[in-house]
């Protein structure tokens, strides 16, 4: 399963195992509010998109940091045996090199972390440079479910 903001809009259709639910310009706080509404079930790995609206809009980090704390607490509480990866923000035109790098340096929460600007190059998004295009979407997906499975295999062999 993953959640999270636009960037993840029709990400993983050609899998039949995954389900994606993507909200425009939602922040931490409101996709706290709408999974709790929801029944997630039991899946066996969830991978959040986040951060990158409640950036955009505080510039604040520790209040950021705060608000994906509380939803990964949340996650493990309702969840708890579900594998929870946290998939960074995005270096995109609109963001603060910085601010971003900051947060995703400070995310420290005991979970599997993505930072997906390893990754994705600047080819990768679409003409507005805030969102990935149908090339950015696939490599997100490939570093997801690669540190993923690198993941399983590290905490196997401990």
């Amino acid at each position: 399963m993953m959640v999270g903001d636009l960037i993840l809009r029709n990400f993983g259709a050609e899998y039949a195992d995954m389900l994606v639910e993507s909200f425009q310009e939602i922040k931490t706080e409101e996709l706290q509010r709408v999974t709790e509404q929801r029944h997630l079930g039991s899946p066996e790995t969830v991978i959040m998109h986040m951060g990158t609206n409640d950036l955009r809009t505080t510039r604040n980090i520790d209040f950021v940091l705060g608000e994906v704390y509380a939803f990964f607490g949340y996650g493990k509480e309702e969840i708890p045996k579900c594998r929870l990866v946290l998939s960074g923000v995005l270096i995109g035109r609109d963001g603060s090199l910085w601010l971003i790098g900051v947060l995703n340096d400070n995310y420290d929460l005991g979970l599997t972390f993505v930072d997906p600007n390893t990754w994705i190059e600047d080819g990768d998004f679409a003409r507005d440079g805030l969102y990935l295009n149908g090339r950015g979407k696939r490599r997100l997906r490939q570093l997801n479910i690669r540190d993923i499975e690198l993941d399983f295999v590290r905490i196997g062999r401990e």
